[in-house]
C-alpha cells in the first residue's frame, strides 16, 4: 500500500521552480492531502469529540516543519511544555514509517502527546534509544540527519523536565510513542528556567536571532548576506537554532522565531 511519504516524493518537482512574488509557493504547486495525510487530534476534554486538523505539505521537510509546528502550538494552546525541539526529534523519526497512517494525538492540557504510526515499527525499543543505532537509509538521510541521535536527544531533554518518553507496538503494525511531562500541583508555581535549561549561543547565533526578528522571516541566503558569511555557515546556524527549538521553518524554507526564540532574545537585552 502507497504511504504518505511516497505520495510526497512521487509529486516532488523534477527542477526546484523559483519562489513565486512576495514570498509565496507558486500557482502550480498543491498540497498533498487526502485521508493519508497525517493528522493532529486535540482532546479538550476525554468526553468531547477531539478537534482533528490534517496536515498537508507538498515536500518532506515542509511535512516535517509543519506537522512539528502545528504540534507545538495546540499543546501551548492546551497549556503543555513539552518542548519543540523533543516534537520535532519524534516528528522527523516518522520518516522511517514513511509517515503512514500517523496521528498525533494531544492529551492532559499539553502534558501528553501520542505520535502513532502504521509503518514497519520499532523491534528493538531500547536500542532505538542509545545514540548511533539507526535504519536511516540513503533516501531518509536527505532529509533528516540519520545518525542515532534524534531519540537520545529527545529523551535527555525531557529527563531534565522530569519528563519522560516510551515506544509500544501499535495496534496491527507500527509504533505509539508517548511524550508526558509531569503533572504541576494545584498552585505550585512555575519552576524557574535554570541556567542549565537556557541555550549557550555564540555571538553569531545572537545575530542570526536578532535579524529574523527585524525581518520576521529569513532563509540562508538572506542570512548570509546580512551577516556577511557563507551560505554553508549560514544554513548550520539556522538548523542548529532549529534543532534548540528557537526558530522553525515556514513552508519557503525561510526561518522564523518560535516563542521560545522571542522570550529568549527578549531575556538577552
Amino acid at each position: 500500500m502507497e504511504s504518505f511519504l511516497d505520495r510526497l516524493l512521487a509529486d516532488r518537482p523534477a527542477t526546484v521552480e523559483p519562489p513565486a512574488p512576495g514570498g509565496g509557493r507558486d500557482a502550480g504547486a498543491a498540497d498533498v492531502d487526502g485521508p493519508a495525510a497525517p493528522r493532529i487530534a486535540i482532546y479538550d476534554t476525554l468526553t468531547s469529540p477531539p478537534r482533528v486538523v490534517s496536515v498537508a505539505e507538498r515536500d518532506v521537510p515542509a511535512l516535517i516543519g509543519s506537522l512539528a509546528e502545528k504540534t507545538y502550538h495546540y499543546c501551548r494552546e492546551q497549556g503543555g511544555q513539552v518542548p519543540y525541539a523533543v516534537i520535532n526529534e519524534v516528528v522527523e523519526n516518522l520518516i522511517h514509517a514513511c509517515f503512514r497512517d500517523v496521528v498525533v494525538t494531544i492529551l492532559d492540557g499539553g502534558r501528553l502527546v501520542r505520535v502513532s504510526d502504521h509503518g514497519p515499527g520499532v523491534p528493538d525499543k531500547e536500542r532505538a534509544f542509545q545514540p548511533g543505532f539507526t535504519t536511516a537509509g540513503p533516501e531518509q538521510r536527505l532529509h533528516i540527519r540519520g545518525v542515532g541521535s534524534g531519540l537520545p536527544i529527545a529523551r535527555e531533554s525531557l529527563a531534565f523536565l522530569r519528563g519522560a518518553i516510551t515506544v509500544e507496538d501499535n495496534l496491527g503494525s507500527g509504533a505509539v510513542f508517548t511524550i508526558r511531562m509531569p503533572q504541576q500541583a494545584a498552585g505550585e508555581p512555575a519552576p524557574e528556567p535554570t541556567a542549565a535549561a537556557v541555550p549557550k549561543l555564540t555571538t553569531r547565533q545572537k545575530k542570526v536571532l536578532v535579524l529574523l526578528m527585524e525581518l520576521n522571516a529569513a532563509g540562508p541566503s538572506a542570512v548570509a548576506r546580512e551577516l556577511h558569511v557563507s551560505p554553508a555557515t549560514a544554513h548550520r546556524e539556522l538548523h542548529l537554532l532549529q534543532k534548540m527549538g528557537l526558530v522553525h521553518s515556514l513552508r519557503d524554507g525561510k526561518r522564523a522565531l518560535t516563542e521560545d526564540g522571542i522570550s529568549l532574545l527578549e531575556s538577552l537585552f
